[in-house]
């Protein structure tokens, strides 16, 4: 009987040897309070785009391509745009909505794409629009436009001109030719430049040996310029009923002094933010 207790007390006393390292665990771990981890989670930006890439695709021989990017504020704290930087000069963006460049939380705002044709090389394209805002940190956000420029349109070269002129310098001329790939007959009825330092002249409509229409356009800047740089924009109007209208960009730069080089990051900027 001794025999048998003893066997007995010598199998207890063996599990609880091998349970003691489980007890001490588990009164370790409960008898020690938790620290809960504090992560900082990044502010999601505020502006969120119903699509951020559009493609039109062949576009038609027209004078503008447009494009829509719809976006609202989905933040807290109103949001502020502070530029639109277009990826070519071809393009010119615009804000639009009921609350110009500031959007309160909850609304909805618009950013519209322009693209001149006539201004670009045919075939396809892909270019962007950098949405600068602060909401209130400072934010980017990209837009893409996509599209393919038909090869029988009416284009415009140089697509874009800029002039600078030194101290003394006398003014000069440049012609603009405005030729039809399509092969048909076209003519230039008015032209507008929306600077004094600039005036323009229609020259006379020809034809190339592949039976191309073309005419010129013919424009003198004064030979005094500012030193700032001045953006113009010359209109071209035409009798054609798909290309009514085309438009050229000219940067004007004068005698660059270190006041004017400061001004010319400002006005740069100014530019971006229209």
């Amino acid at each position: 009987m001794m025999k048998s207790m003893t066997g007995v007390t010598l199998r207890l006393m063996t599990w609880v040897m091998a349970l003691c390292p489980l007890s001490l665990a588990v009164l370790f771990h409960t008898g020690i309070h938790s620290i809960p981890l504090s992560i900082e989670v990044p502010r999601r930006p505020a502006l969120a785009f119903h699509q951020y890439a559009v493609d039109l695709r062949k576009i038609s021989a027209s004078s503008e391509a447009n494009a829509i990017f719809v976006f609202q504020n989905r933040g807290t704290e109103s949001v502020r745009i502070t530029s639109l930087v277009p990826s070519c000069g071809c393009l010119t963006p615009l804000l639009q909505g009921d609350h110009d460049k500031v959007i309160p939380a909850g609304e909805f705002g618009r950013v519209i794409v322009r693209m001149q044709p006539a201004n670009s090389t045919p075939g396809p394209h892909e270019y962007t629009v950098a949405v600068k805002y602060s909401d209130p940190e400072p934010r980017e956000t990209q837009l893409t436009l996509k599209l393919e420029i038909p090869t029988t349109t009416i284009t415009v070269s140089p697509p874009a001109l800029i002039v600078y002129h030194p101290k003394g310098a006398e003014p000069t001329t440049y012609d603009f030719m405005i030729t039809d790939g399509r092969g048909t007959k076209f003519e230039i009825t008015e032209v507008s430049i929306n600077s004094d330092l600039v005036e323009t002249a229609i020259g006379e409509t020809s034809r190339t040996q592949t039976g191309m229409f073309q005419q010129s356009v013919r424009v003198s800047i004064a030979g005094e310029l500012p030193p700032a740089r001045t953006q113009v924009l010359l209109r071209i109007k035409t009798d054609d009923r798909d290309v009514p209208e085309l438009r050229v960009p000219l940067m004007l730069q004068g005698p660059v002094t270190a006041v004017a080089d400061e001004g010319d990051h400002a006005l740069d900027h100014e530019h971006h933010k229209h």
